[in-house]
């Protein structure tokens, strides 16, 4: 069904008009920036495997340099929105190549004399494989000598395989290099989009507008890249060396990289890499041409914003004096010495700054939402655009530097235990009388007093979500909410609830669970992905065992279920019921999938020794998840 949202209401085209006032419009050097080095433009459309488009630049032309912001987008993200859209193949200095924007993130090739280095991936297979051809078309034909991960999100490491070849990493011929070791690493970069990837992909979908069309009423790029492109491939392979203290060096296709270990900051590994004789730098997603998370709305750890600042200050006072240019993973390079060292130390005062108002306010006794509402930036942070909320926002920042340091009570005692959503509007609704409060929500939106509709109304669908008339109430606010958000991932929420209000739950798009990311898990993160399946009141007398023998690597895990728990260790059992055996890729299927077992078995994939039952014992207490469970509904 067709889905055309309603246009900006009066009230939202007069504040939306009304905050051209607060930027400096006239400010385009950003656009210069963006076009400098302009090389080739994208050969083509993005093809799937199969043949469909998964990325067309065309669906972006209304984004035109010169096209005014239309009445529906908060004019700062639309500003932000036309330097994204231009895409293509640009030079940054002799030696770096960066291919932008048909992705969420940038591949950067840095070209060497012996060979070329790739600093991240992209999210997919398919973008970074043109990214790899366009390389070779215009750049160079030299062999990749080494690829770099700078930290441990999907978007740096998903296109991999579009980049090298698993077997010439196996072999040694190109390694890979990421921060931590290489089981944390794993750890990370697998565990954080897996362990809690559906619910991580389901709020994705709403964040990055992966359930709106490209337009004026819909998705205006993901303010950092053009946007999720859905049905891409996502790979990865393990990285083979790792960088764990600052300082360390390598030497790769023929240039001396040196590193400054930056862990528990944008990602939990995470690095800066210095090029000295290019002068480049990058501080990876630690510095942007916007505010970054410090916790995501996609759901991740939540971040500290002093390490920011402070590996930001550390990387400055190393390299400050000589670096050229800031490449970074996303957006446009910095170039020249001042420029690069204006923009670090603005970000780093911005993290510095909202980490340290943030709990000036909760020791003078406010709660997360209270000190959110009232910290602004000081005009010298805040006009600078590359600080402005196209990722992060510095309202969830502010909540965020709470959840970190004080945790996730709001120290209230009336949010300590409440009723859950559900019964509390329940309550409220017989107390206010539904009517009163659809009457409530009405002179609100004509007042355009829209958050207010949209708390007021939620208490109505949320005691009853067969209420359309309610629903719909609701979502004419929130569209307005997002039509007037700055930030892209609050205008995504805010519009895909309102879609979602209207037309029911959309089919995903995207899943972070891809089979080559499940199939890199370390072992002992393979069993706490079961381990989170696992119904715990049906397994609380579970009394099971099983060993699994992985002969492709050479090891055996006994995994037990008992009271109401998966429990998994290295080594076999000698009181076990049964014994798995097989390559770890059909063990996984196994262990995820019990009940397809036999059919395994029978096709000579996997070995049964024992008790065959006990896998269809283990079937019967797993859970299985729907990734288009209600969001903006009970």
């Amino acid at each position: 069904m067709t889905y055309t949202p309603k246009g900006a209401t009066p009230a939202t085209a007069a504040a939306n008009e009304a905050a051209v006032a607060r930027y400096d419009m006239d400010d385009r050097q950003d656009f210069t920036d963006r076009d400098r080095g302009f090389i080739a433009p994208f050969p083509d459309k993005l093809y799937a495997a199969d043949g469909r488009v998964i990325f067309d630049a065309a669906r972006y032309d209304y984004l035109a340099d010169d096209a005014p912001a239309p009445d529906t987008v908060h004019p700062s993200l639309w500003r932000q929105s036309q330097l994204i859209r231009k895409g293509g193949l640009y030079k940054v200095v002799d030696g770096v190549y960066q291919v932008r924007n048909n992705d969420i993130a940038n591949l950067t090739v840095i070209e060497g004399d012996t060979g070329l280095v790739v600093v991240d991936c992209m999210a997919s297979v398919e973008a970074a494989s043109q990214g790899m051809g366009m390389i070779r078309e215009h750049v160079s034909d030299k062999p990749v000598a080494a690829v770099i991960y700078t930290h441990t999100h999907i978007d740096h490491y998903g296109g991999v395989k579009g980049v090298v070849s698993a077997e010439d990493v196996a072999s040694g011929k190109v390694p890979i290099i990421a921060p931590g070791t290489i089981s944390s690493f794993d750890k990370h970069a697998i565990g954080e989009n897996v362990i809690a990837g559906n619910a991580m992909s389901r709020r994705a979908s709403y964040a990055f507008n992966s359930l709106l069309d490209p337009g004026p009423g819909g998705c205006v790029t993901c303010g950092i890249g053009i946007g999720t492109v859905p049905g891409v491939t996502v790979s990865y392979i393990s990285p083979t060396d790792a960088i764990t203290e600052t300082g360390a060096k390598r030497d790769l296709g023929g240039l001396e990289f040196e590193f400054l270990y930056a862990p528990d900051t944008e990602a939990p590994e995470e690095m800066h890499i210095w090029i000295p004789q290019l002068g480049a730098l990058t501080c990876a997603e630690n510095a942007n041409h916007s505010l970054h998370n410090i916790q995501t709305l996609r759901g991740a750890r939540t971040r500290d914003a002093r390490n920011f600042a402070r590996y930001l200050d550390e990387t400055l006072e190393r390299w400050g004096d000589d670096v050229q240019v800031h490449y970074g993973p996303h957006t446009w390079p910095v170039w020249e010495n001042g420029q690069v060292t204006a923009f670090l130390e603005s970000q780093r005062d911005t993290y510095k700054y909202l980490h340290d108002q943030a709990l000036r306010l909760a020791n003078k006794g406010y709660t997360p939402l209270e000190a959110a509402e009232e910290i602004e930036l000081p005009e010298e942070l805040g006009r600078k655009w590359f600080n402005r909320g196209y990722h992060g926002t510095l309202h969830h920042d502010v909540r965020a530097v709470f959840t970190k340091e004080l945790g996730m009570w709001d120290g209230d005692p009336v949010s300590l235990h409440p009723h859950p959503p559900v019964e509390a509007a329940r309550r409220f609704v017989d107390l206010i009388g539904a009517e009163k409060i659809m009457d409530e929500g009405r002179r609100a939106l004509a007042d355009a007093d829209y958050r207010w509709a949209a708390q007021i109304l939620h208490t109505l669908v949320f005691a009853q979500p067969e209420n359309q008339a309610a629903r719909d109430l609701q979502a004419d606010a929130y569209e307005q909410m997002g039509y007037q958000a700055e930030g892209p991932q609050w205008r995504g929420i805010f519009l895909t609830a309102a879609m979602e209000l209207r037309q029911g739950i959309q089919p995903a798009t995207f899943a972070t669970a891809s089979p080559d990311t499940i199939l890199a898990m370390p072992i002992d993160i393979l069993f706490d992905f079961a381990a989170v399946h696992l119904i715990g009141e049906k397994a609380a007398e579970a009394d099971l065992r099983i060993d699994f023998r992985f002969t492709d690597l050479d090891d055996t895990w006994t995994m037990w279920v008992a009271r109401g728990v998966l429990n998994a260790r290295r080594g076999a059992h000698p009181d076990t019921l049964l014994t798995v055996t097989g390559p770890k890729a059909a063990l996984v299927g196994a262990l995820l999938k019990p009940a397809a077992a036999p059919e395994l078995a029978k096709g000579g994939k996997i070995a049964l020794a024992g008790d065959e039952t006990a896998l269809q014992t283990l079937a019967g207490l797993l859970d299985t998840f729907d990734p288009n469970f209600p969001i903006i509904t009970p």
